[in-house]
């Protein structure tokens, strides 16, 4: 599998869900321990973030999450990573794995010449509020590579709407996410070696990197097919749109996914 392609959905499905950590979970079971579902995501992502071309992915959805003791889960989630998740009736809060999308030096001419971004692995944590239909959430997210080792905050507020019999629900997203000085480095900087007649030296400073809109809906189809529709958007911060590499000073996504529950 393109190892790129992977780290765009997970990036971009973080984006999307990132306070929904029981994703594709609302309609199963809730006598069984086991819940699963396996897929396929189809959608549509920018090259990199502030890139100017979109790139279309199809690639596999799985979700399992298994309940070995009361409110307590472990879950490997395409869109979410894998960890551990405590759901509590107020309280939750969770570790988790992941991976964090790179940058080609061939993805856009304001890039050339300065060499390759590399994937990398992430970890961190997540706490959250549950007031209800009401979530409020952070996420800290570390990357692990020595050539990635930025760090992103996402701060979310998310109301999830549910129909009474329960085969449809949405939900509603808005979102802050702040990266540290080496992320803002990595990804918008440009130093002295890297200075071209057209690409000027750019010291990336920790700040925000945009803030945005989620939204999405699901329906489940004679209890085990699942159909899901996820669309966001992030107005990127002024300190991003300053750089010399930023093409956009937005981002959108869509993407529609199919899943078996089992």
């Amino acid at each position: 599998m393109n190892l790129k392609r992977l780290g765009a959905l997970l990036l971009c499905g973080t984006i999307l869900s990132v306070s929904s950590a029981a994703y594709a979970t609302d309609h199963y079971d809730e006598d069984s321990n086991w819940h699963v579902m396996l897929g396929m995501t189809a959608g549509t992502v920018a090259e990199y973030t502030g890139a100017e071309d979109q790139e279309f992915l199809v690639l596999p959805a799985v979700v399992i999450d298994y309940e070995f003791h009361e409110k307590n889960h472990l879950f490997i989630n395409t869109f979410q990573g894998a960890g551990y998740r405590y759901d509590g009736d107020l309280i939750t809060w969770g570790v988790k794995g992941g991976w964090r999308r790179g940058r080609d030096d061939n993805d856009s001419e304001l890039l050339a010449g300065m060499g390759d971004l590399d994937d990398t692995f992430t970890a961190g944590f997540f706490a959250g509020l549950n007031l209800g239909p009401f979530q409020l959430m952070a996420d800290y997210d570390a990357g692990l590579d020595n050539n990635n080792d930025g760090v992103l905050t996402t701060f979310s507020g998310r109301y999830t709407m549910r129909s009474v019999d329960k085969p449809m629900s949405g939900y509603v997203q808005v979102k802050a996410v702040y990266g540290d000085d080496a992320y803002h480095e990595n990804y918008f900087g440009v130093t002295q070696a890297d200075v071209t007649p057209d690409r000027a030296l750019y010291e990336g400073e920790a700040g925000f990197v945009g803030v945005g809109a989620n939204a999405g809906v699901d329906y489940l189809l004679a209890d085990q097919h699942y159909f899901r529709l996820d669309v966001g958007y992030m107005d990127l911060a002024t300190d991003v749109t300053k750089s010399p590499l930023t093409e956009e000073n937005y981002e959108y996504s869509a993407f529609v996914t199919y899943g078996y529950k089992f």
